[in-house]
């Protein structure tokens, strides 16, 4: 799946970005839309089966989440996300072993807590993206 949605990549992400350039370009969008959807459909059940309900959502919606908190831009979305999902799933690992809990179940209240604790810091020390991009705006 990570070579399918790699080869078709730049489809995928102009359908998902700005349908009517898609369209422009003689895309079909709705066939996009679908092969997007089936692989994603797909990947999710296989690893519902493997790793439980509760954490496949928790990796695929925290770390977007986050992400989309911090920036507007998808190339450091993808890093804050990554680097999240990366950092925060060893920490619950580690807990896990620390405390002895269910692994599971402890990754997915690390990712609760860290979203928390991102959602705070933001609303504290740094302004949202949304009233950054209207201040550049209203200046032009």
């Amino acid at each position: 799946m990570g070579v399918f949605h790699f080869v078709f990549r730049k489809q995928f992400l102009l359908i998902s970005m700005d349908e009517e350039q898609a369209e422009k370009k003689g895309l079909n969008v709705r066939f996009w839309d679908f092969l997007f959807y089936m692989s994603f459909g797909f990947v999710v059940t296989s690893s519902v089966a493997i790793a439980g309900v509760l954490l496949v959502f928790c990796f695929l919606i925290v770390p977007s989440v986050t992400a989309m908190l911090f920036t507007e831009r998808l190339g450091p979305r993808l890093a804050i996300g990554w680097s999240m999902g990366a950092v925060v799933s060893a920490a619950g690992v580690m807990l896990s072993s620390l405390i002895d809990l269910p692994t599971g179940a402890t990754i997915v209240g690390t990712f609760g807590g860290a979203l928390l604790l991102l959602a705070i810091a933001r609303k504290l020390f740094f302004r949202a993206p949304v009233e950054a991009i209207e201040e550049r705006r209203a200046e032009a």
